[in-house]
Parts: structure tokens; sequence; C-alpha cells
């Protein structure tokens, strides 16, 4: 079986009124920019009231959606670096692809990380845990400091986003990223200042036949040499 989610398929083993939710991750599985509109309260009154998905924001889910949808090109690795300054919505665009890739299919793996372990458990992980609770999905999945993962009772394991501090004399956190024929998603944040060594194991373990991969990378350009800015 090719990595088609199988979502569907749970629908007898969740309540009926996420019938119509599941519908709608089914029908946006290949389209985060479908996903984004249809799946947060944008214009309600909240948090959301005066916002809107930013263009740049959408572009990126473009390039996934157009990825994905090409038979050429959909299992082979979707690589896509930004370069990002503060405050133009960086980690909320994170956290939407997060919260689309674990929500359109069963069993995804995340795994993000930043260029310190105070910027990902200080920033990063509560903004992901922020976005995830705004989403529509949000009661499919419960978070912690240092995970997300699937409240459903038959894949709790498996269906997982973790937040990783990265080592450079420690890579094994990021050398069991394989999930053959379904989903991974791989975040680097500030990733100008994460070592060379990091993505070269990253690049190793992305090579599972008939599976989605997207690897996103958001940094500050401010490094004239490394792996980010090539």
């Amino acid at each position: 079986m090719t990595s088609d989610s199988r979502l569907l398929e749970l629908k007898d083993s969740m309540p009926a009124d996420d019938w119509a939710l599941i519908d709608m991750c089914w029908r946006n599985r290949f389209d985060p920019k479908g996903f984004m509109y249809e799946a947060f309260p944008w214009g309600e009154e909240g948090a959301l009231e005066t916002e809107r998905p930013r263009s740049w924001q959408v572009g990126i889910a473009e390039i996934i959606r157009d990825h994905l949808t090409d038979p050429a090109t959909r299992f082979e690795p979707c690589l896509i670096s930004v370069a990002s300054g503060h405050g133009i919505g960086k980690s909320a665009c994170i956290a939407m692809i997060v919260n689309w890739a674990m929500s359109t299919m069963e069993d995804t793996r995340v795994v993000i990380t930043a260029n310190t372990e105070g910027q990902i458990r200080t920033k990063t992980s509560p903004e992901v845990a922020k976005w995830m609770k705004l989403s529509e999905t949000k009661h499919w999945f419960s978070s912690t400091a240092t995970n997300i993962r699937s409240v459903h009772p038959d894949h709790q394991v498996n269906w997982r986003a973790d937040f990783t501090p990265w080592s450079a004399h420690n890579t094994d956190a990021f050398q069991g990223l394989h999930n053959k024929k379904k989903r991974i998603l791989v975040v680097f944040d500030e990733a100008s200042s994460i070592n060379d060594p990091v993505w070269e194991v990253v690049e190793g373990a992305l090579t599972d036949a008939e599976t989605e991969i997207i690897w996103l990378c958001f940094g500050n350009p401010t490094r004239n040499s490394g792996r980010f800015r090539e």
C-alpha cells in the first residue's frame, strides 16, 4: 500500500461528530494551503479575528502542494529553505505546516529542532502548541513541552511530533526518521546555527521509498558559509 492517507479508515473508530472533519483533512491531504484556510478560525472572534495567512506562508504551502500532487516528485524529498527575520510569522508558518502534516495523514512523523535548546523549548514548542490548540483538529492531539502525540489509542507511539535539541556530538535522535510509505516532516528553526553533522545525518535518513518527505529550514541569513546558506 502506498502512502495515500488511510485517515478515512479511522472513521469507524472516531466520533461521528468528527467525520466531516476527517473528510476535510482527506480532501486537503496534499494541500496545506487548503488546510490552512479550512482548519483555522480566520476572521472569527478570538485570536484570529483580524488575521489571515500571509502571502509568503501561502507560498510555502503552494510549493508543498505542487510537490505532492506531481507524481514525478511526490516521493522525492521536498526541500525548502527560507531566509527569515523576526516578526514575519515564521513560527506560525511552522505550526500550521506541522498541524496540516499530522492532521491529514495518520502516523506522520515530525522532528523539529532549533539552534539552541532554549529556542526550541521556550519559543518554537509553545508556538506550535498554541496553533495546534487553534486548529479544528486540536482534540486529536495532546501536547507537552517535548512532543505532540495522537490521542488515538492505536496510534500514540507512531503518530507524533518531537521537539529535539540538536548536538553535533550526538546525532542519534535524527537517525530514526524512517517512516516508510507514510510521511516525514523535518523542521530546522534558526537553521543557520545548526552544525553540518546534523544536516548530514538528516540527509542520510531521508531515503525511504514511497514516502512523502518534507524538510523545512528557516533562519536569519547571518552567515556567509554553512549548509543553510548552501
